[in-house]
């Protein structure tokens, strides 16, 4: 695993992730291993797979992208929800990302609660991150499980785009085509999100 990619794999979520185990003074129920439906469309190869102290962290990019300059990311995370609701998750990483965003927004927060797990599911857009030369667009899905909280999160890392009065991002590739097949994978990955991400914990 390169220095870039480890740096970038300690960002907002697992910085967040680790400082809600700093507070816990008891010990961590066994991470579960959950299956999870990857979306259709490319093959994806995992690139980052750790577990120990309660945390399991994954992540993917699609096969034929490079680990230092990829586009798209998957993020899988379990780790203990310290009595956080996905919702109040959701926003402690919006809050922590926009700090690093000058254009920054947030569309369709949506919760509610499946098999007795509740969950809530939202997409944020960075339009630059801090001077590095792209932005980020990242669809979230968090889901209760106990007193854990089981994360995926669906990344682009896209050139730097702007964000309007309304607070709709608007991209410019330069080719309209790319700009709509965009907004398209935005869209099915949120329909993913929202009805394929419903894992069931393995047996025992």
């Amino acid at each position: 695993m390169s220095a870039p990619v480890l740096r970038h794999s300690a960002r907002i979520a697992a910085l967040l992730a680790g400082l809600l185990l700093a507070g816990s003074a008891h010990a961590d129920e066994p991470t579960l291993a959950w299956r999870l439906p990857l979306p259709a469309g490319q093959g994806w190869r995992i690139v980052d797979l750790r577990e120990g102290k309660g945390v399991r962290h994954e992540e993917y990019i699609p096969r034929g992208q490079g680990v230092d300059d990829y586009r798209d990311r998957l993020l899988v995370q379990r780790f203990a929800a310290q009595d956080m609701s996905p919702e109040a998750w959701l926003g402690h990483v919006a809050d922590g990302l926009a700090r690093h965003c000058p254009a920054f927004t947030t569309s369709g927060l949506v919760g509610g609660q499946r098999d007795g797990l509740p969950h809530a599911t939202r997409t944020a857009y960075c339009g630059r991150f801090d001077a590095r030369p792209y932005g980020y667009v990242i669809a979230q899905k968090a889901i209760r499980d106990g007193g854990h909280l089981f994360v995926v999160e669906r990344e682009w890392r896209l050139p730097p785009f702007a964000i309007d009065n309304q607070g709709l991002a608007s991209f410019d590739t330069g080719n309209l085509a790319d700009d709509a097949a965009l907004k398209r994978d935005i869209r099915a990955a949120v329909r993913w999100l929202t009805e394929q991400v419903q894992p069931t914990a393995p047996p025992r």
